[in-house]
């Protein structure tokens, strides 16, 4: 699986992007121009150059219209068709461009009330997403994104509102300055590629590239990177992240951390455990450890700091692989049962009773548990034919 990544410490735009996409392809300014010549008929042409030592080593790519310099929308739609993008990349292209005019980000309009967008705008959507288009990406992954700000009044700095509508549910920081860091361009592009915000995926780098000079006050310029992931699917075993929380205790009634570990488990807490530890000037203590669903953080988090005497906790993201597992129900000679499967690709490498069926049967039969456990998973293993 291919995966395109586009770091936007710096904030994004669609020249800068184009640019970092060119770098990346190690395509030159001739082999752009041809890709868009039928662009020329609307009077675009590019200027195309490898920035200087601020934008390390990267492609500058600006659009110039010295035709249209607007466009109505009946007029994209029209270039969109004549324009050789896939079908997927067209209609993405569309919808961006009919989320500017549901947004009403006009910047023009004539005598007749038409609504009419910049030329070079719809240019740099359509140079980016030519090149996308060729890059065969099965996704796209996006950093945080540097949004920085505008001047609009003295010591007052903000992001433009069509910006911060495309970035919606994205995550967002300002950074390096008062100036603009993310155009309307980069964020539109951004909602048209539906790309992830999220951390970069673990993969094998099979290219980068950067993009234009690093925007002014800003000591970075915009990098993209194509990863190879595994698909998860073909993986003999599953992935994902979970959230660790930790603090240290030493002033909680022993007593009361059952109630505490009882409360966590009832939530949804993945595990729970207790380690006695030493405090500065040796006092003694213990750390809780809460092992969580990233979903369910911050009402752990809550349950922590309410029920015990702590007054803060860490927390951290890690990456996590476990077997392949299901549960499924075996009627045994002493009882009903649970049984754990747990698989590495199709090889079932465990067999596991479930602890509260045994618990219960232990009560009602009177046979001890380090009795039944080995009995019920032979029993299961001689019917599955394990």
């Amino acid at each position: 699986m291919k995966t395109l990544y586009i770091d936007c410490t710096a904030g994004i735009s669609g020249n800068r992007l184009i640019g970092a996409l060119l770098d990346l392809k190690g395509e030159n300014a001739d082999e752009f121009d041809r890709r868009m010549s039928w662009l020329r008929r609307y009077g675009c042409t590019w200027t195309v150059r490898s920035a200087g030592p601020n934008g390390w080593g990267g492609i500058e790519a600006k659009p110039v219209s010295s035709g249209c310099e607007t466009f109505e929308f009946a007029e994209i739609e029209a270039l969109l068709d004549e324009s050789k993008l896939s079908s997927e990349m067209k209609q993405r292209a569309f919808s961006a461009f009919n989320a500017l005019k549901t947004a009403g980000c006009v910047f023009r309009s004539d005598e007749s009330g038409a609504f009419l967008l910049d030329a070079c705008l719809v240019f740099e959507i359509v140079g980016a997403l030519a090149l996308l288009d060729t890059l065969r990406v099965d996704s796209v992954y996006a950093s945080p994104v540097n949004v920085g700000g505008r001047m609009n009044a003295p010591e007052r700095s903000v992001v433009s509102a069509p910006v911060s509508f495309f970035l919606k549910g994205m995550t967002v920081f300002a950074r390096e300055g008062e100036h603009e860091r993310t155009t309307l361009s980069g964020a539109l592009l951004l909602k048209a590629l539906s790309a992830s915000s999220e951390s970069l995926p673990a993969g094998r780098l099979l290219a980068g590239g950067c993009g234009g000079t690093a925007p002014q006050g800003s000591s970075e310029a915009l990098h993209v990177m194509v990863l190879e992931r595994n698909d998860e699917a073909s993986l003999p075993y599953l992935t994902g992240k979970i959230v660790v929380m930790e603090t240290n205790i030493d002033d909680m009634n022993p007593q009361d951390y059952q109630n505490l570990e009882e409360r966590l488990f009832a939530c949804g807490a993945l595990d729970v455990f207790f380690t006695p530890i030493l405090m500065k000037k040796m006092r003694p203590a213990v750390r809780l450890t809460c092992v969580s669903r990233a979903a369910d953080r911050e009402k752990l988090g809550e349950i922590i700091l309410r029920y015990s005497t702590t007054i803060g906790l860490r927390w951290s993201e890690v990456n996590r692989m476990t077997l392949k597992r299901r549960i499924q129900k075996f009627e045994s000679s002493v009882g009903p049962v649970s049984v754990k499967l747990s698989r590495w690709g199709d090889e079932i490498v465990r067999v596991t009773a479930e602890y509260e069926d045994l618990k219960r049967i232990s009560r009602e039969t009177g046979h001890p548990l380090e009795q039944l456990r080995p009995l019920v998973v032979s029993e299961f293993r001689q019917k599955e034919d394990l």
